[in-house]
């Protein structure tokens, strides 16, 4: 196969860049074209402001404050009664540090802000390397803000979005050589690092296949970020633990580790399929493609793959799937037209949309963001379990919050998969999904339990005349035989 480097420029395929960014020389911005792009923006900018909370929030923050307090790593589990002291192999610890940082400076609103910041910057650096003519940016946008606005919430993972997209640019720029520099700072943030190792393969994939120059240069870069990671507190067991924690979320059956079929999922699949029958039906021009889109296109295969898997993987795919489709797309060349300022109509559309923006922004932030996830349990429910003895039971995702909340309270598990054996995780999600509890509660000596109301265990907890010491219509506070007599 031969290589591109051999041939002449002007044998190059000639790809439309001239409305790739905006604005150009010369050029009015915002002009007509660009009105509907800048409002998709600034309806990406309300969710980004309106970012929720959830379950991995609360012990991001939890851990980080730790952190901050004792000015170490953490390196043993300390927030549970099951799995107390036990090795905690923490890859996520500039993300706690990072968020709770922010919270102290900020509170909720500015952590919220900060996380949706880095999945809008995901999605805007995503759309700076689109090619091609509005309409297909147009398009292309709205496929970015329908797979990627499901994932941003409070969690690690608009770290790695962020982190993802910077890759792509690099190889945009020809910067290769960081990639590994980056790998390391990602590792330390969040175990998504994998993403970027498949971008670093992806390079030497198409080093090997097309661009022979590259070969040597580029694989070692790929090893380098396979080696990365070590270079964290987990050091040599990154990978293995990695491993392990989906293996068991897989197990587990937690509803983002599920293959994508719901309905949400289609614009992912009409995507993927697109870019398979592109990248088949265009396989003999590659080589005369500029070397960044066959790396994107490679990058695109990898990513895919891993959101076919698991439906949680399919914002890593999109934010480099859509630059890598904007480039195989059959487009007629530019039709040469008058470019217009947005004008009136357009200016005030905008004006219009930032203002409701920031009127329905400021209307959800009310009550201390009970709305967006900052208050998942009522404080009636935390008072019940703030007065219930100890050992307390909860279920999987609620033990963040209660963490976060009652700090002085050791929780039975959370959502931190790495930090607690694989069999208790198990038979806690039974008890949740069965109310097959007698055995763990037995075991465990459990004197007081909060679970979701309606729920099999909550059913079964009742059935089984359990004594009720709160309920609302969320959570359910019980106190057991060996709670009651203390």
């Amino acid at each position: 196969m031969s290589g591109p480097d051999d041939e002449m420029p002007s044998q190059r395929l000639k790809t439309d860049t001239s409305t790739a960014r905006s604005p150009s020389p010369g050029r009015t911005w915002p002009s007509d074209d660009d009105v509907p792009a800048v409002l998709l923006f600034v309806v990406l900018g309300a969710f980004g402001l309106l970012i929720p909370a959830q379950n991995d929030t609360f012990w991001l923050l939890r851990s980080g404050r730790e952190m901050w307090a004792t000015k170490a790593f953490l390196t043993s589990e300390a927030f549970s009664h099951t799995s107390f002291g036990a090795p905690l192999h923490n890859h996520w610890w500039l993300t706690q540090a990072m968020f709770y940082g922010t919270y102290v400076l900020g509170g909720p609103v500015l952590l919220a802000a900060f996380a949706g910041a880095l999945a809008f910057l995901a999605v805007w650096g995503s759309y700076r390397l689109l090619r091609g003519g509005f309409e297909i940016r147009l398009m292309l946008l709205a496929f970015l803000a329908l797979a990627t606005v499901p994932e941003w919430a409070i969690r690690a993972q608009v770290v790695s979005l962020a982190f993802l997209v910077l890759m792509a640019h690099l190889v945009e720029r020809d910067r290769i050589a960081w990639l590994p520099a980056v790998c390391v700072v990602w590792a330390n943030a969040h175990a998504m690092v994998i993403f970027g190792v498949a971008i670093a393969v992806a390079c030497a994939l198409e080093a090997a296949m097309w661009t022979r120059r590259f070969v040597v240069r580029d694989a070692f870069v790929a090893v380098a970020c396979v080696v990365a990671p070590v270079l964290s507190p987990v050091g040599l067991e990154y990978w293995p633990r990695v491993l392990a924690t989906v293996s068991t979320s897989r197990e587990l059956q937690l509803q983002e580790y599920r293959m994508p079929f719901e309905v949400a999922a289609i614009p992912f699949w009409v995507a993927l399929a697109t870019l398979v029958v592109l990248g088949i039906r265009r396989r003999r021009q590659l080589a005369q493609h500029p070397r960044q889109d066959r790396i994107l296109l490679l990058a695109s295969a990898i990513l895919g793959v891993a959101a076919v898997t698991a439906a949680r993987n399919i914002a890593f795919f999109s934010v480099i799937a859509a630059p890598a489709l904007s480039r195989v797309l059959v487009v007629a060349p530019p039709r040469h037209h008058r470019v217009r300022s947005a004008g009136p109509v357009g200016y005030g559309l905008i004006a219009v949309a930032v203002l409701v923006t920031l009127a329905f922004t400021a209307m959800r932030w009310q009550n201390g963001g009970s709305a967006l996830g900052w208050q998942p349990i009522s404080e009636g429910a935390l008072m019940a379990v703030r007065t219930c003895p100890d050992p307390m039971f909860n279920d999987f995702e609620d033990g963040g919050y209660l963490m976060w909340e009652l700090p002085d309270r050791k929780v039975f598990v959370d959502s931190r998969i790495e930090a607690y054996p694989a069999t208790l995780l198990r038979r806690t999600r039974t008890a949740e999904l069965f109310g097959d509890y007698r055995d763990l509660f037995r075991e465990y000596k459990i004197a007081c339990a909060i679970v979701k109301a309606g729920s099999p265990l909550d059913a079964g907890l009742r059935r089984d005349g359990v004594r009720v010491a709160y309920s609302d219509a969320s959570r359910t506070v019980f106190l057991t035989q060996r709670g009651s007599e203390r």
